[in-house]
């Protein structure tokens, strides 16, 4: 029901380019990556679900274009291998999102210090997948050295769908950004 077909791809990535945005979505197939390879989208996301999809990441960095790792629900382990899959494909574009893949994520439990950790531990540039209410946490995360931001966003919080009640709306942006 909330799956976006090709076209609705192509809609949102003609958009995007209008409005001087790179156009992202997450594929969950091999089917997926091919379309947006020929959207020419600038880079890739690897959803939390999909860290160890072993064949879907092997198969994404073989386009050698900049990887965003989400980490939710994974341990240490589980992300260094999927980095060396997508390094053994010669593609070392690489940005570790730190992620807590509970929605709403309360502060309390953000572990927003993982991203130090993580900055530590592999060596690349780390972001903030953030699914908690508000703004604040994002600002946390670029004082805590975060190059990226993942931020579900929406028109309107009221809208149906999993995710529109805890997304951002456009107030909130704003103040992020």
């Amino acid at each position: 029901k909330y799956y976006l077909r090709k076209e609705q791809h192509i809609e949102l990535n003609n958009y995007c380019i209008k409005r001087g945005i790179d156009f992202c979505s997450t594929p969950f197939s091999k089917e997926e990556v091919d379309l947006l390879n020929e959207l020419d989208v600038k880079f890739f996301k690897i959803a939390s679900m999909d860290i160890n999809n072993y064949p879907l990441i092997k198969y994404l960095a073989k386009f050698n274009k900049p990887i965003l790792l989400s980490t939710g629900m994974a341990n240490l382990s589980e992300i260094e291998k999927a980095v060396k899959i997508i390094e053994e494909e010669g593609n070392s574009k690489i940005i570790i999102l730190h992620c807590v893949s509970i929605y709403p994520t309360p502060y309390k439990d953000l572990n927003l210090r993982n991203i130090t950790m993580l900055q530590n531990t592999f060596g690349y540039p780390i972001g903030f997948s953030d699914h908690s209410l508000g703004y604040v946490a994002p600002l946390v995360s670029i004082a805590l050295g975060a190059c990226v931001i993942e931020k579900h966003f929406t028109t309107d919080n009221d809208l149906p769908g999993w995710d529109h009640e805890i997304s951002a709306n456009p107030k909130d942006m704003k103040k992020i950004v």
